[in-house]
């Protein structure tokens, strides 16, 4: 729990910027039925980087990181604590590795889901506001305003809205995570390094193989993230129906609207966000785990 928390502070403080462009990317096509700003569209990464250096500066990139910054250590140790503690309820030698795998990815995501989609809520609504409006998104001064607004406004429900959304997106990464994470790591041991169990493998190398294997499952996942993102950040009533009908509505409704390809709005951004801070994330996870205990 404890290499868990600290390493999703230090992955999410290099990594911020570009959920916020992803963020923002993914919510931009709904901008003419929200009554945002078209001014701020943006034709990919690189643009949006430079509009949002333009019109905000650096701090632009960090809007909704007071909500990150509070609650990703809980978040993050509940994740890791999940996960440590699904492998040992379902040991590798019960189902087969793969199996445990998926397993394991699963309850970790379930658990850490309770933490994160306040988090979310919060975090995307003030990455969200700029571009699509205080009328859709919402008007919050800051992240302790914006939790106080919701719970006044929309109840407890409302911070927890998108869970189900969540784990949707969440459920199919970590099992194509995982499945590529801890085969890739016993591949590496055995055939790239000669060790005898993937155990023994340095951090720098077990963050080498979350990187492949979080770009693959963004990568994938991505047109649920971005239903998740527009139901968690528009509000019901004001988008012209864009958030209605769920996860499953949501995106036949971007078909409908904005072409097969916008399901793949921000794709770029959210692999650039997720696989450097899979990488630095689980760098510092095995270091602090390795540290804490004794094998370091």
């Amino acid at each position: 729990m404890l290499a868990g928390g600290v390493s999703g502070v230090a992955a999410r403080l290099l990594t911020h910027p570009m959920d916020t462009v992803k963020t923002q990317m993914q919510v931009q096509g709904a901008v003419a039925a929200a009554g945002g700003n078209r001014a701020l569209h943006y034709r990919g990464v690189a643009d949006a980087v430079a509009k949002i250096v333009a019109n905000e500066g650096v701090r632009g990139f960090y809007r909704g990181f007071g909500a990150v910054f509070t609650g990703i250590p809980f978040a993050s140790g509940a994740y890791f604590g999940g996960y440590e503690g699904a492998k040992m309820l379902v040991p590798a030698d019960a189902f087969g590795p793969t199996a445990t795998y998926i397993v394991t990815g699963m309850l970790a995501q379930s658990l850490a889901g309770v933490v994160y989609t306040p988090l979310d809520v919060v975090k995307e609504r003030l990455q969200a506001q700029h571009v699509l409006g205080a009328a859709s998104a919402g008007n919050y001064k800051h992240f302790a305003n914006a939790y106080a607004t919701i719970l006044r406004t929309e109840g407890v429900g409302g911070l927890f809205r998108g869970y189900w959304a969540s784990n949707f997106t969440w459920w199919p990464w970590n099992v194509a995570y995982f499945v590529a994470y801890e085969h890739g790591r016993d591949f590496v041991a055995q055939h790239a390094m000669g060790l005898s169990t993937k155990d023994e493998l340095p951090p720098w190398a077990s963050s080498g193989c979350a990187v492949a294997a979080a770009a693959a499952a963004t990568v994938a996942t991505t047109p649920i993230d971005l239903a998740k993102t527009r139901l968690q950040t528009m509000r019901r009533g004001v988008s012209g129906g864009t958030v209605e009908g769920g996860v499953f509505g949501i995106m036949r409704d971007v078909v409908r609207r904005e072409g097969l390809g916008a399901l793949w709005t921000g794709a770029s951004a959210r692999v650039l966000a997720i696989a450097p801070g899979s990488a630095i994330s689980f760098y510092v996870y095995e270091t602090i785990k390795d540290w804490c205990t004794g094998a370091g």
